[in-house]
């Protein structure tokens, strides 16, 4: 950042699209499910009943609708900004999470490549999520990745696989979604995660669930998106994205398409959860013009 230009170009094509691809394209050796829900609780069935009441949480578009691909929002910019960044101190974006957040990151990394006054990071576990910490471990894999050095900006993309029961601290017992015990363990749990982030120096960006094809699956997912937006309002230095916004039709529900310069374009994939390639593109492009606000750096 010496070979042709041509080899540049290449090099970011087979670098960065292949994986991308991969995960966004349906070429995957994993089923789906697998994406959505970690699996099955270790401990046996007679300690693990979940109550069958339910709490159900209404969607809530917060933002202005961002959902036309050819006019992307612009945010205002940061005064002071969050950094004074340079080429020799250059902004450290990480973006964090699990297969969304390889997406998202790795389009971002595209999208920064040519600032010197910007690195980027992508730190992602599939199939993980806060719900199922027996699975994987995210705050406590965050304690060794801060110890290399704090980003300044932490771009956290979970919470599709936390749609499921969990287990409360200190209880034998799995809760299920949506009940008043669920949502104040896993509030807990995420503002636990985004204070390990905020008390490094991180400035936390949460990126919100869109609204999903299968109605139920929708609903649990608002649960969850609840979660972030609350913690979002309650947190000094985090930032909620609404995804709804900006993925979801005039009214907030799902949709396969956006509208786009000329002709809509399909923005979600086919099993009606993860996005399309393009539908990453937009999502990158706007948390890049979003974090590029706060720190006073070039916009994507």
């Amino acid at each position: 950042n010496a070979i042709p230009a041509a080899g540049v170009v290449l090099a970011i094509v087979l670098v960065v699209a292949a994986p991308i691809a991969w995960f966004l394209l349906g070429q995957r050796s994993d089923p789906d499910p697998a994406e959505i829900v970690a699996p099955a609780p270790t401990s046996s069935p007679a300690t693990t009943a979940a109550p069958t009441t339910t709490t159900t949480t209404t969607a809530v578009v917060t933002g202005p609708r961002h959902n036309d691909l050819s006019l992307p929002p612009d945010f205002p910019a940061r005064i002071p900004p969050a950094r004074a960044v340079s080429q020799v101190a250059p902004l450290k974006m990480w973006t964090i999470g699990d297969s969304t957040a390889l997406a998202l990151g790795r389009l971002l990394e595209a999208n920064f490549a040519g600032d010197p006054a910007v690195t980027t990071r992508t730190i992602h576990q599939s199939s993980t999520g806060l719900t199922r910490q027996d699975f994987y471990d995210w705050p406590g894999a965050m304690t060794g990745l801060l110890a290399e050095g704090a980003p300044d900006a932490a771009i956290v993309s979970l919470g599709d696989n936390d749609a499921q029961p969990l287990q409360p601290q200190g209880s034998t017992t799995f809760v299920d979604i949506g009940s008043p015990q669920w949502i104040e363990e896993y509030s807990r749990r995420l503002a636990a995660f985004v204070d390990q982030l905020t008390a490094a120096g991180s400035s936390v960006y949460l990126v919100g669930q869109p609204a999903m094809r299968d109605p139920g699956f929708d609903a649990r997912i608002t649960v969850v998106d609840s979660a972030y937006r609350a913690v979002a309002a309650s947190h000094h230095g985090v930032t909620y994205l609404d995804s709804r916004a900006l993925l979801g039709d005039d009214a907030g529900a799902y949709t396969d398409t956006l509208p786009g310069a000329g002709a809509p374009v399909t923005v979600r994939n086919t099993d009606g959860i993860h996005l399309s390639l393009e539908g990453a593109r937009w999502m990158a492009r706007v948390v890049g013009r979003m974090v590029a606000a706060d720190f006073a750096v070039a916009a994507p």
